[in-house]
């Protein structure tokens, strides 16, 4: 299968899911929405017609109705114009009902207890937070195409004119607070969170026996993906700074801001990893990571804590967070000239050797010796 064909299934597959994440919280969301205010109601004003409740059947725990338990009465209607039998009402009445004279309602052909339906905001707040979600996920289809189409190309980069790379670092004392985006991320997430609350408290309010409803899973899903946003919103960001890294035959000399070059010779390290973090698998960026000789470990974990905000990971010490993918690969080409051997991709070796299996074993075995 061509890359191009491998893309587009991929990107058809993103689609799919998320219409499908979409559809059952959507339903049952719809459902809430439609619920009167009470199950009691015996208000006549502005009636239609009288319903007597012939028989309720439970509803569920998945459905058109989504997710969760629901009544569904068939019942008599007594109109103007006649009576109509066998009509379905859905979340509108109860067994509770029978024998009991109920004033409804035709909303458009629906009929409804004659009563308040106050809830019909929550169509639309999560329905603009449905659309918001599928725009994201058109978005990340397309880059998923995108990223397979270039893996299906050939990664090596250009002769370098020079052998120095500019790389985006952390630097130590770069901490600002999260922009104004963040703000209105935050606040988004606050009202999905809030939807998901709401939610939860008409499922109880509305559950049709017992303690637990599966529909509590809706709404606490709902809740903790508002709740995820705000968190993630509200973190403090620390802007990438550009720096020059230049290979030498001594090893990587770093440009810092001051106009000095600090060395990291080549036996401190015993490899440099060019991972592709999972919070960035579709997008075009590489981390790049130096891993130390078990023996200068400290060292250089201490001047990584000198000038950046290098974090420890599984492969090792990270250096650059998010470089593009043509520099990396242009950084990687100018080290193998130098060092061959010493660079890592791990993607590459999950696509080539067995599921990276084989980059499994020797992580442990590096672990161990350190």
């Amino acid at each position: 299968m061509s890359s191009t064909a491998k893309g587009l299934s991929a990107s058809f597959a993103v689609l799919i899911l998320a219409l499908g994440l979409a559809v059952l919280p959507a339903l049952t969301v719809h459902r809430l929405a439609s619920a009167p205010a009470s199950l009691s109601s015996w208000s006549d004003e502005g009636r239609d017609g009288t319903a007597s409740v012939t028989a309720c059947v439970t509803r569920g725990p998945i459905g058109l109705g989504g997710v969760g338990y629901y009544w569904v009465c068939t019942a008599d209607v007594v109109t103007e114009a006649g009576t109509r039998t066998g009509i379905e009402f859905e979340g509108e009445l109860t067994p509770g009902d029978q024998g009991k004279p109920v004033s409804v309602i035709d909303d458009d052909g629906n009929w409804k207890r004659n009563g308040a339906h106050p809830y019909w905001f929550l169509d639309y707040v999560f329905g603009a937070y449905l659309f918001i979600l599928m725009f994201i996920a058109v978005v990340v289809a397309g880059s998923v195409y995108h990223e397979f189409k270039k893996e299906g190309q050939e990664e090596s980069a250009a002769e370098a004119a020079t052998a120095s790379v500019d790389l985006p670092v952390r630097h130590h004392e770069a901490h600002e607070a999260n922009p104004s985006w963040g703000k209105v991320g935050a606040g988004l997430g606050l009202i999905l969170a809030v939807v998901g609350i709401f939610t939860g408290w008409l499922v109880f309010v509305g559950r049709v026996s017992g303690v637990w409803d599966p529909a509590y899973l809706v709404a606490g899903a709902i809740f903790v993906i508002g709740a995820t946003i705000v968190y993630y919103s509200l973190r403090r960001r620390e802007p990438l700074k550009e720096v020059t890294f230049l290979v030498e035959a001594e090893g990587l000399r770093v440009v810092t801001s001051d106009g000095r070059g600090t060395l990291l010779a080549w036996s401190i390290l015993e490899r440099i990893v060019f991972d592709q973090p999972r919070a960035m698998r579709f997008r075009d960026v590489v981390s790049v990571l130096l891993v130390p000789v078990p023996s200068k470990r400290d060292g250089l974990h201490g001047w990584i804590r000198t000038y950046f905000r290098g974090v420890g990971t599984s492969f090792g010490y990270e250096l650059s967070p998010g470089a593009r993918r043509a520099a990396a690969t242009t950084f990687s080409d100018l080290i193998e000239k130098h060092r061959p051997g010493l660079t890592r991709w791990p993607r590459r070796e999950i696509r080539r050797w067995g599921f990276g299996l084989f980059g499994l074993v020797d992580r442990f075995r590096r672990t161990k010796r350190q």
